[in-house]
């Protein structure tokens, strides 16, 4: 897609001032005097010196004033930080122009939660801006009848669930994407063709399956919750019975009460089992946030909002969007409480060792990004988790889920150079995540300045370049 001339001529400033093509087998360049934030044991090493050379990692080593003096680009960094690029593993995008905010902000990387039946056509799409993260590019939502999205496949048996991961898979995608109201025969139909055909499931759990059946199963994540609560009741069977697709008040009635009918010893079987299984977890507790909130004037009146188009604010204005506009204080007091138990629910996973990954739900109302996966490690620390755990669900944790540890998720010699400099200590207070210096994005550097420039043409953007 083209991009309109104002924003073009943006994205070349910062191209050509900071992402200059250069000879990989050449280009080096080395950062000093840094300490390098080892997520995978959570030391902090001080002045070191990390090497750069095209889009990998080639030193990683203790400054030694008596060596030669650096090639290429020299990034003075005392008194900064320096971790490995930024996660966000639950995102949608909805336009083109959104995908440098995630730069701007540290995250080299995004899995794709809603893809399309042209996967092709839309990673071409997604090739096509000039500074963007690395997308990991899910399926089409794959859902029972009726959907709850447009553009779902929809499944009503078996067979149709087969044909489903077909298409999937010859289109390329990277998993499928599951959601709540594929019947049960067909979700285990999914399983199994999935399975032959080596591609991974994730998603919702639907509201036929356990959350026990699906981590058996093999479901590598389960997003949001969903289904948690109820399985950690003790009356799963029963509220299980009563969950409709399409009713979200009522569904989000029987979570309550799900709540109130807690089993702790249901629950740390349940998270015992996705501890043996790696049924990963992503939370998403800033979308559960947002969804309480969006009566509170002081949580819309975010200034972060301006970076969004003014489609984008006008469809977040709860007034404007079907499943908010009615909603009584009551409601809204109701999904406060949800949230607070939500946070509680993932205290107790990290605490049971439940595999966490860091995502948001972008680009659900109030769900900035790239802005947001800092909100999502803030609220993961106040769910109980440490900063280093939070920055490990945002590192460390996506590069082995997605069997890509070798390649990512940390700063060693062979490692990809996705990194983010950081003026103040992540460990000490996990919201200095947002204090960003500089970004190198596969290798390519990205000062204080062209991140800057990146806000700036989001800022000051006039209408949308949708994704069908």
């Amino acid at each position: 897609m083209p991009l309109r001339p104002a924003l073009a001529a943006i994205f070349l400033v910062a191209s050509t001032a900071s992402l200059q093509p250069e000879n990989p087998a050449v280009a080096t360049a080395t950062i000093v005097h840094v300490t390098v934030v080892d997520v995978s044991t959570g030391k902090e090493l001080p002045d070191q010196s990390v090497v750069l050379q095209g889009d990998h990692i080639v030193s990683v080593a203790a400054f030694d004033p008596t060596a030669p003096a650096p090639q290429g680009r020299v990034v003075d960094a005392h008194g900064a930080f320096l971790i490995p690029g930024l996660w966000d593993m639950h995102v949608h995008v909805q336009d083109l122009e959104d995908l440098p905010l995630y730069i701007a902000n540290g995250v080299t990387g995004v899995r794709l939660m809603f893809g399309s039946k042209k996967t092709k056509e839309l990673r071409a799409r997604f090739a096509s801006v000039p500074v963007g993260p690395d997308i990991l590019v899910g399926s089409a939502i794959v859902d029972g009848d009726p959907p709850v999205w447009p553009g779902s496949i929809v499944i009503h048996k078996p067979a149709d669930a087969r044909r489903g991961v077909d298409e999937i898979k010859e289109s390329s995608a990277d998993f499928v994407k599951i959601y709540n109201g594929i019947p049960r025969d067909a979700y285990f139909a999914l399983v199994d063709e999935a399975r032959k055909q080596s591609i991974p499931f994730a998603g919702h759990l639907p509201f036929e399956i356990r959350a026990s059946e699906a981590s058996d199963a093999g479901q590598r994540s389960i997003e949001h919750l969903t289904g948690i609560a109820i399985a950690c009741s003790s009356r799963e069977q029963d509220l299980m019975k009563q969950l409709r697709p399409l009713r979200y008040i009522e569904n989000t009635n029987l979570i309550a009460e799900a709540i109130r009918s807690f089993d702790a010893a249901k629950c740390q079987a349940l998270f015992a089992q996705f501890r043996r299984n790696r049924t990963w977890q992503v939370p998403t507790l800033t979308v559960h946030r947002a969804f309480g909130y969006m009566n509170d004037s002081h949580f819309t009146s975010d200034p972060r909002v301006a970076y969004m188009s003014e489609e984008v604010r006008r469809r977040w204005d709860r007034s404007n969007d079907l499943r908010f506009r009615r909603w009584t204080r009551q409601e809204f007091e109701l999904h406060r409480g949800l949230f607070k138990a939500d946070e509680q629910m993932v205290g107790m996973m990290f605490r049971a060792g439940v595999p966490l990954l860091a995502g948001t739900d972008a680009m659900n109302p109030y769900c900035m990004p790239g802005f947001s996966l800092h909100d999502e490690l803030a609220l993961l620390v106040e769910s109980g988790l440490t900063p280093l755990a939070a920055l490990e669900a945002a590192t460390l944790r996506p590069a082995e889920f997605l069997g890509r540890s070798e390649e990512l998720g940390g700063i060693a010699p062979g490692k990809r150079a996705d990194l983010v400099l950081l003026s103040a200590d992540p460990l000490a207070d996990i919201r200095n995540t947002t204090q960003i210096q500089a970004v190198w994005l596969r290798g390519k550097y990205l000062d204080r300045a062209a991140l800057d420039q990146l806000l700036a043409a989001a800022k000051h953007r006039h209408g949308k370049s949708k994704l069908d």
